[in-house]
């Protein structure tokens, strides 16, 4: 008894600290004075230098493409809010895009979130911020009302609170093991019609990422030995590279996976490396593909992507793991609810901290260019679920839950906060598009008025 009424007191100084209004006045201000350009700089040194106007191009296309490459910023202003206190392994970068459906290694599709570059202990509600402001700029991307968007971070957040209830009457162990398929997100999808275009989707993601499919678009046999094509700028090979020195962080890499894994990679050769550039905040950091080929010609390509500080460690310390890959793979083995078979970890010659996963393995996200006002909600309604779940496997959903309470305060709470960074979000973006036409920040030349 005595511990439950230290844990009600604590709850409530909790709530005296970061009271559930959105951001107060002094935040807001501190948001004004910040240069997002500059942020948007720092993020950029120890990038290469030749990708960075890839980035910055990218990230011109909208608002919302602003916001998925400026995670650093939004990281910034998080920090200067009062928080909950009550700590979560978080996502680090919670938009709607890096929200979707992947196949576990029993070759089941499940709805979870797939990115984890960012990942790091943080206040729980620093995700569901992230996420619900992402709603609003992507429904505003694509022509939907304001209120759309307002309605699908209220969805958001309430579904979030119900479903974070649920799992604080759960066994810890049951919470750790469920997982949301993709069948229960189909059946829940309010429109026929949206129905069918979603099995349609992931009928044609299920193509695409068959081996005979990735094999043949992005491998050619030369002199005898598989290769990956030429297909500049997006995948290309770099001349310095020493195989040599890729075996040994190939080495590395199978260190940290469990011993069957190692045996069944112990059957395939490394053919090939080159890079691959992909998404958005990812760009100029170093991404690569391997090509591995076993004895009867049978291939397996797996991403290398390198792995920088999270966002969140200069506000909340830096990670535990020295590693940053190992930080992306266990804040992912944390959080999701089945990963990749072959994700883990290695150190580069140069010192670098990289992951390693299959590069396409069923990987479908939500295409905002597709949506509809019911479609939104649908998306709103899972995310929610699949977020709760996420943070309820730190152990904390009985602290999140007394901490949000049953009513619909929270979620307004959460409403207002989305709709004002959206805001805040179109004004850095403006002042983010005037440096990168003023020259301030390269661009591609084709992206520049």
């Amino acid at each position: 008894m005595v511990k439950k009424v230290q844990s009600r007191e604590k709850d409530k100084l909790r709530r005296a600290a970061a009271p559930k209004q959105g951001p107060g006045l002094k935040s807001a201000k501190a948001r004004n004075k910040r240069d997002p350009v500059d942020i948007i700089e720092q993020t950029n040194e120890g990038r290469d230098q030749e990708l960075v106007p890839i980035r910055h191009s990218r990230m011109m296309v909208s608002a919302f493409t602003f916001y998925r490459g400026a995670a650093a910023v939004m990281a910034n202003d998080l920090a200067i809010e009062p928080n909950s206190g009550i700590t979560v392994q978080c996502c680090g970068d919670c938009h709607i895009l890096n929200f979707g459906a992947f196949a576990t290694p029993e070759r089941n599709v499940i709805v979870d979130f797939n990115d984890f570059d960012e990942t790091h202990p943080a206040p729980f509600e620093w995700d569901l911020k992230r996420l619900a402001a992402s709603l609003v700029l992507a429904a505003n991307s694509v022509g939907m009302s304001a209120r759309s968007g307002e309605k699908a971070a209220f969805e958001l957040t309430r579904w979030y609170q119900r479903e974070m209830a649920k799992h604080a009457k759960e066994r810890l162990l049951d919470v750790w093991f469920s997982r949301l398929d993709f069948q229960t997100f189909i059946d829940n999808v309010t429109k026929k019609e949206d129905r069918k275009r979603t099995i349609k989707n992931l009928t044609k993601e299920l193509i695409k990422s068959s081996p005979d499919v990735l094999h043949q678009k992005l491998t050619e046999r030369k002199a005898g030995s598989w290769r990956f094509k030429e297909m500049p700028p997006l995948l290309y090979h770099v001349q310095d590279i020493e195989m040599k020195n890729v075996r040994k962080a190939f080495d590395l890499y199978l260190q940290s996976l469990s011993a069957d894994r190692q045996s069944l990679l112990r059957h395939f050769e490394i053919a090939d490396i080159a890079r691959k550039v992909v998404g958005t905040g990812s760009v100029g950091t170093y991404c690569g593909v391997l090509l591995l080929v076993s004895g009867n010609d049978d291939s397996l390509i797996l991403q290398v992507k390198e792995s920088r500080q999270s966002v969140f460690e200069p506000y909340l310390g830096a990670s535990e793991f020295e590693n940053h890959g190992q930080r992306v793979v266990i804040g992912q083995k944390i959080m999701q609810s089945a990963s990749d078979m072959f994700l883990g970890w290695t150190t580069g010659q140069r010192g670098r901290h990289y992951y390693v996963r299959q590069l396409r393995d069923v990987k479908m996200s939500p295409n905002p260019a597709m949506w509809n006002k019911s479609a939104l909600l649908d998306i709103a309604m899972f995310a929610g679920k699949v977020l709760a779940k996420a943070h309820a496997k730190s152990g904390s959903a009985a602290a999140i839950t007394e901490y949000v309470g049953p009513s619909e305060n929270f979620a307004a709470s959460m409403t207002k906060y989305a709709l004002s960074y959206a805001e805040q979000t179109d004004s850095d973006y403006r002042r983010f598009v005037e440096a990168c036409r003023s020259r301030r920040l390269p661009t591609e030349a084709s992206f520049v008025g």
